[in-house]
C-alpha cells in the first residue's frame, strides 16, 4: 500500500474531508524524517496542534564543590536558567489540479501522487532552509578562508580548536567536543584534494549505489552521511549550504526542533473552478540553546 498515492487517488468532493487523516500526516511526517539532512541533530519538542508559542525554560549547572574547615557553612549553588519563548514558523504548500489537466494526463500512471511528492519536497526544503539559517545566526566561531587559499583538514582542525577553547572563555563554562560537520558537495570535493584528508573511495562509492534514485533521473542523490571523517569529525553534505560548512557538537542537545504534533493535510473540491486543491502545513521552528556548541568555516 501506497499512502501516497491511495490519498492522490481518493476522490475529492467534500472540503476537510481529509483533515484528520491521520495515516496519511503520519505519512508525511515520516518522509520529513527520512529524507532531512538537519532533522537528526535537533531534539524534537512537539508542540499541540493550535498552539503557536510556548515558554520554555532551561537550566545550566555552574562552579565547583568546595573544601570546608571544621563546622564552616556548607556552601550551596544554584542552576543558572533563562526562560524563552518559541513562536512556531506557520510553514505551508499545495497544489491544485484543474479537470482539463486531469483529462490531459488521464494516461500518466501516478500522476497526483508526483505532485504530491513535489509539495511534500516544498514543505521539507522550507523547513531545511529555517534550519539552517537557525544555525549559521547562533555559530560564535568563523574561520575565514582567505581568498585563493583552499578548504583543508588543518583548517577544519583549527576550526574544531577554536570552537573549544571559545567554549571555555564565555560567561558559563562549556566542555565541548564537535563531532560533526557538515557541508555543501563542491566544499566536500575540495576536501579531497588534501593529501591529509584520508578519503576512503568505497565507502562513497557505496554510498552512492546504495542510494535511492531521483524520479526519472539515474543518479544517486548526493548527499546526507558520507561515511568519511576529517579531523575526527563525521562528514555530512547538505546542498542548502553554500560556501560555509558547519561544524557542531551533537552531544551536547544545543538544537531544539519545536513542532505541531502532526501535518495538516486538506483536500476538497473547488467548484467553482472546476478544481480539485490540496493543501500541507506543517508548523515547526528550530531554536539553538548552546550556540557555544556551532562553529563555521566560509570561504
Amino acid at each position: 500500500m501506497n499512502p501516497i498515492q491511495d490519498f492522490a487517488d481518493a476522490p475529492q468532493r467534500d472540503e476537510g474531508y481529509f483533515r484528520h487523516n491521520n495515516a496519511f500526516a503520519q505519512e508525511f511526517y515520516n518522509f520529513k524524517e527520512e529524507e532531512s539532512d538537519w532533522r537528526q541533530f535537533f531534539v524534537k519538542k512537539p508542540m499541540e496542534n493550535g498552539i503557536l508559542s510556548k515558554t520554555y525554560r532551561i537550566e545550566h549547572e555552574e562552579g565547583l564543590a568546595y573544601q570546608v574547615v571544621g563546622n564552616a557553612e556548607v556552601p550551596r549553588a544554584e542552576d543558572v536558567s533563562k526562560e524563552f519563548t518559541v513562536y512556531l514558523h506557520r510553514n505551508a504548500t499545495g497544489y491544485r489540479i484543474d479537470d482539463d489537466q486531469r483529462l490531459m494526463h488521464a494516461d500518466e500512471p501516478g500522476y497526483e501522487a508526483k505532485k504530491m511528492r513535489r509539495a511534500m519536497e516544498r514543505l521539507l526544503k522550507k523547513e531545511n532552509i529555517d534550519i539552517m539559517n537557525v544555525m549559521l545566526r547562533a555559530v560564535q566561531t568563523v574561520t575565514q578562508i582567505p581568498s585563493g587559499s583552499s578548504f583543508d583538514v588543518e583548517c577544519v582542525a583549527d576550526t574544531v580548536a577554536a570552537m573549544i577553547e571559545n567554549a571555555k572563555q564565555g560567561p558559563r563554562v562549556l566542555s565541548i567536543e564537535p563531532d560533526v560537520i557538515i557541508m555543501p558537495y563542491q566544499m566536500f570535493v575540495e576536501l579531497q584534494k588534501d593529501p591529509n584528508f584520508q578519503y576512503v573511495p568505497e565507502i562513497y562509492q557505496n554510498i552512492l549505489l546504495e542510494a535511492k534514485i531521483k524520479s526519472g533521473g539515474n543518479r544517486g542523490i548526493r548527499h546526507g552521511e558520507t561515511g568519511q571523517i576529517v579531523a575526527g569529525l563525521r562528514i555530512v553534505i547538505a546542498n542548502e549550504l553554500t560556501n560555509t560548512a558547519i561544524v557542531l557538537d551533537s552531544t551536547k542537545e544545543a538544537l531544539w526542533l519545536h513542532e505541531a504534533r502532526a501535518p495538516i493535510v486538506t483536500k476538497y473540491r473547488d467548484d467553482e473552478h472546476i478544481t480539485d486543491v490540496v493543501d500541507i502545513r506543517h508548523d515547526t521552528q528550530a531554536v539553538c540553546v548552546f550556540p557555544e556548541c556551532l562553529g563555521a568555516i566560509k570561504k
